[in-house]
């Protein structure tokens, strides 16, 4: 799944520190890894991974882009160093999941990697 990170506020509690990560719509995300939680950066987008329950918790974060257009190491390549627009890499990730059922693509990693290789093809001619 992919968010926008609002803010963080960093709580303690009787078992110990933890992050609240705020995503908008008041949607909240609790992280008990200081280590991934000192790596997010208000602003940016991140593919997530979650494990839901009372309290909805964050296992993983892989950046995917910054509030000011920068790319995050993995996904710059991913693909192939391309700079493109929040609109540009919309719209390739609409034309994958288009064709997705003659793909057969099995998980949101495959989408956005076949979603980076359009765009890359779209920009560079290659792909």
């Amino acid at each position: 799944m992919l968010v926008t990170i609002e803010r963080i506020e960093k709580r303690q509690s009787q078992k110990g520190a933890y992050h609240l990560v705020h995503l908008g719509e008041g949607r909240k995300l609790y992280c008990w890894d200081a280590k991934l939680a000192q790596e997010l950066q208000p602003g940016a987008v991140y593919e997530i991974e979650t494990r839901e329950g009372q309290f909805p918790r964050l296992v993983k974060a892989r950046p995917v882009t910054t509030s000011n257009g920068a790319q995050g190491q993995e996904a710059q390549e991913a693909q192939g160093h391309v700079q493109a627009s929040t609109q540009e890499r919309l719209e390739a990730l609409r034309v994958v999941l288009t064709l997705a059922q003659w793909t057969r693509l099995e998980s949101v990693d495959q989408a956005l990697a076949a979603a980076e290789k359009v765009l890359g093809w779209l920009k560079l001619g290659e792909g």
